[in-house]
C-alpha cells in the first residue's frame, strides 16, 4: 500500500509541474453560457432573397460569454453570439449598461458574431435587406429584446464566475474555405477560386483549471456561415458548421465549454455548400483541426493582459450629386430605392450625409506569448493574411465581426476590382461607396501601432 502511494503522489507531482503549479496562474476566466433559440416562426438574416420566415430548428443558437480578470482588477469579456451581426444601433444599449455597471474599460466589451446566415433578423441591423408584415417585424422586435437581455445576462454571470485558469495556445488547420470572388472579364462576381486568397489557420486557446480540467476551449476560422444555400434547409434556424464544431468538442470534452471567434474571412465561403449536411460536414473539419491542435504540444499562455482600443473613421467616396439621388430614388430595386430615400432626407433636413464609416479596433495580448487583433466589420481575408506577416513576433489571432458591422472591410485590391464585397453590399448597409484605397495602410498601421503600444508597457 505504501507503494501504490508513493507512485500516485509522484504523479500527481509530475502532473502538477506538467500544468505549470511552479508558477501560479496570473489571470482568472468567468464563464457563462445562455440559450438563445427563437421560439417559433422567425425571419433570418443575410439574404435578401428569401421568401418566409423560417419555421424549424436545426441548432440551439447560443450566446457565450468569457471573462478575463487580471490581478489588479481589470476585465475584458469576449461575447460570442450566434447570429449574423449585429449594428451599432443594436448594441450599443448593451455596452453601454455592462460598461456602466461593471465599471469596465472603453472596448473591454466585445461581442463577436459567428455570422451564420441562419440566424433571426435583428432590429436596426441590415433592416432593410428583409421585407417584413407586421406580425414578423413584431416577432423581430420580440427576439431582439429578449437577445439584449440575454447577452447582458451572460456577460453578468461570467463576470460572477471568475477562477485561476492556465492558458495553452495553437492552431490547427481547416481547408473548406474558399475565395468567393471569380474574375469575368472586368467584372468580379460570386462563386469559387480556388486560386484565390484564404486564411485555413484554426487559432486554438484550451483554458484550464488548476486540478487541469478543461474548462473551455476558444476557436476560430476565417469564412462565411453560408454552408446552407438552398431548398428547405434555407428555412431553418441553424447556428450552422460554427455550432456542429462546438458540439464534437464539448462531447469529446465533457464540461468544457467551447467558444468560436470569427475570423477575417469575408470574401470567403464554405465549398461545397448547399444543404445542413454541409455544414454538418464543414464542422466536423473544423472540430477535427481543433482536436488536432488539443492533441499536439502547445505554447503556454502566461501573464495577464493589456488592452489597447479606438476607433477610426474610414473616408468613402465622394457622395453622389442631388440628381443621381432622385434617379436611385426611382429605382425598381427596392434596397437602391431606400438607401437613396435615406440620403434626400438627410440633405432635405439640412443634416450631413456620411462622408466615412466608423470603426472599432482592438488589440488584447496576454503576456509575451498571445495576442488578439480585433475589428468590426465584415473583414476580407487580405488583412488577416498581411497583419499576421506583419506581427508575427505578437502571436497575432485575427478576429473579425467583432464589437459591430457597419458594412464590408475591403481591402485595396478588393476596392481596385470591384465587386459586392466592395461595391453592391454597401446598398445595404445604406452607404453610397466605395471607400478610398487608403483604408487599408490605415487600418493595418493603427492596428500595428496598438499592438506595438503594448509591447512596452
Amino acid at each position: 500500500m505504501g507503494t501504490v502511494r508513493a507512485v500516485l503522489a509522484g504523479l500527481l507531482t509530475i502532473q502538477a509541474a506538467a500544468l505549470g503549479a511552479a508558477e501560479p496562474p496570473t489571470l482568472q476566466v468567468g464563464l457563462a453560457t445562455r440559450d438563445i433559440t427563437p421560439q417559433g416562426p422567425i425571419n433570418l438574416a443575410g439574404y435578401a432573397s428569401r421568401k418566409k420566415p423560417a419555421d424549424k430548428t436545426d441548432t440551439p443558437l447560443l450566446v457565450q460569454a468569457l471573462a478575463l480578470r487580471n490581478p489588479d482588477g481589470e476585465r475584458f469579456v469576449f461575447v460570442a453570439l450566434d447570429n449574423c451581426e449585429v449594428s451599432r444601433a443594436f448594441i450599443q444599449p448593451v455596452i453601454r449598461d455592462l460598461t456602466a455597471r461593471h465599471q469596465l474599460a472603453a472596448g473591454a466589451v466585445a461581442v463577436v458574431s459567428s455570422h451564420t446566415h441562419s440566424g433571426p433578423v435583428l432590429d436596426e441591423t441590415l433592416a432593410d435587406m428583409t421585407e417584413t408584415q407586421p406580425a414578423e417585424s413584431q416577432q423581430i422586435a420580440k427576439y431582439s429584446r429578449l437577445l439584449r437581455e440575454r447577452l447582458v445576462e451572460a456577460a453578468d454571470a461570467a463576470l460572477a464566475d471568475f477562477q485561476p485558469a492556465l492558458l495553452d495556445a495553437g492552431a490547427g488547420r481547416a481547408t473548406f474555405a474558399m475565395n468567393r470572388r471569380v474574375y469575368q472579364g472586368d467584372k468580379v462576381v460570386f462563386g469559387d477560386n480556388p486560386d484565390g486568397p484564404v486564411d485555413w489557420e484554426v487559432p486554438v486557446l484550451r483554458i484550464r483549471g488548476t486540478n487541469g480540467a478543461v474548462r473551455a476551449i476558444l476557436f476560430g476560422y476565417a469564412c462565411h456561415g453560408t454552408s446552407v444555400r438552398s431548398g428547405d434547409d434555407w428555412y431553418v434556424v441553424s447556428g450552422e458548421y460554427m455550432a456542429y464544431a462546438r458540439q464534437h468538442l464539448e462531447a469529446v470534452h465533457p464540461g468544457a465549454t467551447a467558444l468560436y471567434l470569427t475570423g477575417m474571412g469575408a470574401d470567403c465561403d464554405p465549398a461545397p455548400r448547399g444543404r445542413l449536411v454541409d455544414a454538418r460536414r464543414h464542422g466536423l473539419e473544423l472540430a477535427g483541426a481543433v482536436m488536432g491542435a488539443l492533441d499536439r504540444p502547445m505554447r503556454p499562455v502566461r501573464g495577464g493582459f493589456k488592452i489597447a482600443h479606438e476607433e477610426v473613421d474610414l473616408p468613402l467616396a465622394d457622395p453622389p450629386p442631388r440628381e443621381q439621388l432622385e434617379k436611385d430614388a426611382r429605382s425598381a430595386d427596392r434596397h437602391v430605392r431606400l438607401r437613396a430615400e435615406s440620403y434626400l432626407k438627410r440633405l432635405d433636413a439640412g443634416q450631413p450625409i456620411p462622408l466615412s464609416v466608423k470603426l472599432p479596433l482592438t488589440a488584447l495580448r496576454i503576456g509575451d506569448d498571445l495576442t488578439f487583433l480585433l475589428m468590426g466589420g465584415e473583414v476580407v481575408v487580405d488583412y488577416a493574411r498581411r497583419l499576421k506577416r506583419l506581427l508575427a513576433q505578437d502571436h497575432p489571432w485575427t478576429v473579425g465581426y467583432a464589437y459591430e458591422v457597419p458594412c464590408y472591410i475591403p481591402s485595396a485590391r478588393v476596392i481596385k476590382e470591384g465587386g459586392y464585397e466592395s461595391d453592391s453590399s454597401l446598398i445595404y448597409y445604406g452607404f453610397y461607396g466605395p471607400f478610398r484605397g487608403s483604408i487599408e495602410d490605415q487600418l493595418v498601421n493603427r492596428m500595428a501601432s496598438l499592438a506595438a503600444s503594448l509591447r512596452s508597457r
